[in-house]
């Protein structure tokens, strides 16, 4: 027969073949978020480094090192020990992940910002735009990630999914984005990224808290109502997910609609997007609508978009193909299209965007 406080902890479950925490099991959640949610040198480094490999994985389009940093990031754990101190309504905890996690966001920035301005000339590759795909299907993606981690973490025989789950949920890439991109005036693509950044955190706390709670945490008290703060900041919570719910599923809606950016084509070098430039930019009333290469190797050359609404020199495209073929190698293959417009037309070309390698 339960004794009063473990028909408490039962109480809560609304899944009966859900387990149900223990006191030590209870203690050990917190020692563990109240650890691995704290603001010290190690989570600064690990923010550094993670920050760091997944900016240069995503330049590099390297899915990966992008993988990679998913999972030596550390943001998880504060974020599992903001929803556990939700439910437990321990506001010393929920303030200390809280602090962790600004910090951290802080600093993945600046080393994103950072890396973004001492490598320039790089066009945004597949797997830097994929972080400007913000739609419902992310928010979707978060929750189920965060009640997963909280699951996991709860149940120790469970730890080993504890990657996939990091990888599920990526948080540091749309970071390393925002930085990135804001670096090389792609401030739009930079807010996407951050609007998925946001919907990750706000769903995986919620998801985590909805976890914690079914699997009988409760007042750090042994309280049956939770504190003020607690109950505000969940209402806020679900609120600002009510709110990102409805731009993220008009996205969705335009995207099924028109269908989603498939990059077709790989960043050039920039040995040969300064050679293209410089002879473009010396005839006046041509300029580049795009270019691009097909492949990594080096005998991929080039594909160039030009527009003109001024009559093109003669041999112009010989000209500009001999001098990405003196980059590229003789026996690149290199082509060279130009629009030509009437008088006081304006000219659009198809963009074309990178492929994911």
């Amino acid at each position: 027969m339960m004794n009063p406080g473990e028909e408490a902890l039962a109480r809560p479950r609304l899944l009966g073949w859900l387990p149900v925490l223990g006191r030590d099991e209870r203690r050990d959640l917190f020692e563990t978020f109240q650890a691995g949610g704290t603001w010290n040198v190690d989570f600064v480094v690990m923010m550094g480094l993670s920050t760091a490999l997944a900016a240069f994985g995503l330049l590099n389009n390297s899915p990966a090192a992008v993988i990679g940093a998913m999972l030596v990031a550390p943001l998880m754990s504060p974020l599992l020990g903001a929803g556990f101190a939700l439910v437990q309504g321990n506001v010393n905890l929920f303030r200390g992940c809280i602090k962790a996690m600004t910090y951290g966001i802080v600093v993945s920035i600046v080393v994103s910002l950072v890396i973004g301005l001492i490598t320039p000339g790089y066009d945004p590759t597949a797997e830097v735009e994929a972080r400007g795909q913000v739609n419902l299907l992310d928010l979707g993606v978060a929750l189920l990630s965060g009640m997963a981690a909280a699951y996991a973490t709860a149940r120790p025989g469970l730890a080993a999914t504890l990657s996939g789950v990091a990888i599920a949920a990526a948080l540091v890439p749309p970071l390393a984005v925002v930085g990135i991109a804001a670096a090389s005036g792609e401030f739009v693509l930079s807010g996407f990224s951050a609007v998925l950044f946001l919907t990750n955190v706000v769903a995986i706390i919620l998801g985590a808290g909805l976890v914690f709670r079914l699997l009988g945490v409760q007042g750090a008290l042994g309280e049956t109502a939770a504190p003020l703060w607690a109950r505000r900041t969940r209402i806020g919570l679900i609120l600002a997910t009510v709110v990102l719910i409805i731009p993220l599923g008009a996205r969705l809606e335009t995207q099924l609609e028109t269908g989603q950016v498939r990059p077709a084509g790989y960043p050039l070098p920039t040995a040969m997007r300064d050679v293209i430039l410089e002879k473009v930019e010396s005839e006046p009333g041509i300029e580049v609508v795009a270019m691009a290469r097909y492949a990594t190797s080096p005998e991929a050359g080039a594909q160039v978009i030009l527009a003109s609404q001024v009559p093109v020199p003669l041999g112009f495209v010989e000209y500009i193909e001999s001098a990405i073929r003196s980059v590229a190698g003789s026996q690149s293959t290199v082509r060279v299209t130009i629009l030509q417009a009437a008088p006081g037309a304006e000219l659009e070309a198809p963009k074309i965007d990178e492929e994911e390698g």
